[in-house]
């Protein structure tokens, strides 16, 4: 996730502009931390945003989704004599 992905996250919540500054800053100085990210903006009254519901693909390992991965077998044709 880009700097921009961020931004842009931040502003689809509506979060405050100084806010979000605040926080880019802080994932440029301290490297990208979303659970430390959520923390700070509860702190300050907003609700989480970087949750694996937000990613959907942080945790494809415990999805239970039913759908599995299917290799395809050619079929190749034998002929008879």
């Amino acid at each position: 996730m880009t700097f921009q992905d961020i931004r842009f996250a931040l502003e689809s919540n509506g979060v405050e502009k100084e806010d979000r500054e605040e926080l880019l800053l802080f994932c440029k100085k301290n490297g990208k931390n979303f659970e430390k990210l959520d923390e700070i903006l509860v702190e300050k009254g907003y609700e989480k945003i970087f949750t694996d519901e937000f990613f959907g693909w942080a945790d494809l390992d415990e999805r239970d989704d039913g759908s599995d991965f299917v290799e395809k077998m050619h079929h190749k044709h034998t002929w008879n004599e």
